[in-house]
């Protein structure tokens, strides 16, 4: 063999690594990602911006991409929740290196003002786009996110999103489901070939993992995005969104949760009442229940999305509550949920107060209402007064030597993180001799004291039922 063949071999492989570099070089200029591939299309920010897809949106960015609507009664909901969480991690970033885009695909109803509203009550701080249908639902195919399959007419969607770095033609389509910490890596480090990831210490130091019962599985997959189970907020049902908490990762100020603090809820709430709630909440609220509209408008409209739960499925969520909150009450000293309150704040919660339109004759009418405790005392109401009767008392219908009759109440009790109703046919209030003829929707006001000293005063409509 001569000298110069291995020379020549050599000269053989480098020629061909550096056209295979040049080619592969060419290719990543060429590449079918950009903008001869995405659509230019135009949209429509919650801020009402006109903005171009590739031009503004996508070009040389890492990017998340989504499809919802604000109408959608299950899975956008919790979409969107899960985003806030990956948000907070990426602290800020996001809006600098990363950008998330929501695209709603009902764009005759999703008109900037409502994205913007809807985008506020999540406290998403990414932007949400609308435009035209066809455009969106092209842009949709595009993205590989439009399955012909379940298009019925209807509002149906891929709830699939994208991920990608448009400058290196990185692309991934990942479940908006998955743990926040490993999409949030994906999106922050793994799209930008690590450049912002910080040194990790060595495998010996990392958690062993454990094994996750079913319930913690549930509840951490289709309830974490907005619950805590902690005790730590001021109210069993106060916006826990409202108050602020250290992110694992970044040590950033971020909300705690969208909803209420589940910590001991199984105390708060009848069983019963709470598997209707998790398997049904669109059902409830449609059905106007008292407790499920109360938390409703003190969420900001934000409801609970429908997340088709099995009733095995619902007790195990349950049953991993229950038990996460006897340990967190077992590690030491714990403020219930509404243990504390400010003077300015309300003892009770109060729905579904009315009172009967009485003829004009009538000396005594009937009043009703639902107390809602959030407070990990009980309560003991123990007067009821109004400028509009002469004297109101509370009263049953109990059983006396086999009739049915009433009977006069000196107190009523409102358990801890629990509720009294007032009903037809139940407790009520009795209101006695009125001081002038109430007419329907006329307003009156009543004033509750509670065996503490603290008194209340509520406002109630004169209903014809």
């Amino acid at each position: 063999m001569s000298q110069y063949q291995p020379r020549l071999q050599m000269s053989v492989v480098l020629l061909a690594v550096f056209t295979l570099s040049s080619s592969f070089q060419v290719l990543s200029a060429a590449s079918p990602w950009g903008a001869n591939y995405f659509p230019n299309t135009l949209l429509t920010t919650h801020e009402g911006r006109k903005v171009r897809f590739f031009d503004d949106l996508i070009k040389d960015k890492t990017v998340v991409i989504n499809f919802i609507y604000t109408a959608c009664p299950d899975t956008c909901p919790l979409e969107t929740a899960q985003l806030i969480r990956v948000q907070n991690i990426l602290g800020n970033r996001l809006g600098k290196d990363v950008f998330f885009y929501s695209i709603s695909i009902d764009p005759k109803t999703d008109t900037p003002e409502v994205l913007d509203a809807y985008r506020s009550r999540f406290g998403a701080k990414w932007t949400f786009l609308t435009g035209n249908e066809d455009d969106i639902s092209r842009l949709r195919r595009k993205l590989g996110l439009y399955i012909e399959e379940i298009q019925d007419g209807s509002l149906n969607h891929n709830v699939s999103m994208i991920i990608g770095n448009q400058s290196t033609g990185r692309w991934m389509k990942r479940s908006p489901f998955e743990n926040p910490y490993v999409l949030a890596d994906q999106i922050g480090n793994w799209l930008s070939d690590w450049k912002s990831a910080k040194p990790l210490t060595d495998y010996a130091s990392a958690p062993k993992l454990r094994n996750l019962a079913t319930g913690e599985q549930l509840f951490r997959t289709r309830c974490q995005n907005c619950h805590n189970i902690s005790g730590a907020s001021s109210g069993a049902d106060s916006r826990a969104g409202s108050g602020t908490s250290s992110s694992e990762k970044t040590g950033q100020k971020v909300p705690v949760a969208l909803g209420p603090d589940l910590f001991a809820v199984s105390q708060r709430r009848e069983k019963n009442w709470l598997v209707s709630w998790i398997m049904a909440p669109d059902k409830m609220l449609a059905e106007k229940d008292p407790i499920a509209m109360s938390l409703y408008l003190q969420y900001d409209r934000l409801a609970m999305p429908n997340m088709r739960l099995t009733y095995k499925e619902t007790m195990q969520i349950l049953a991993f509550i229950k038990k996460e909150s006897e340990r967190i009450a077992a590690s030491g000293p714990v403020k219930a949920p509404g243990s504390q309150r400010s003077s300015d704040d309300k003892v009770v919660k109060i729905v579904n107060a009315w009172v009967r339109q009485a003829l004009p004759e009538a000396k005594v009418n009937a009043g009703y209402l639902t107390l809602i405790n959030p407070t990990g005392q009980e309560l003991t109401l123990v007067k009821v007064e109004s400028d509009a009767f002469s004297q109101i008392e509370i009263h049953e219908m109990a059983m006396q030597d086999g009739l049915m009759a009433m009977q006069k109440l000196n107190e009523l009790l409102v358990p801890a993180f629990g509720q009294a109703a007032l009903l037809p046919g139940g407790k009520h209030l009795m209101l006695k001799s009125p001081r002038k003829p109430l007419n329907k929707d006329d307003s009156i006001k009543l004033t509750l004291k509670f065996k503490s000293g603290w008194q209340q005063n509520v406002s109630v409509k004169v209903a014809a039922k």
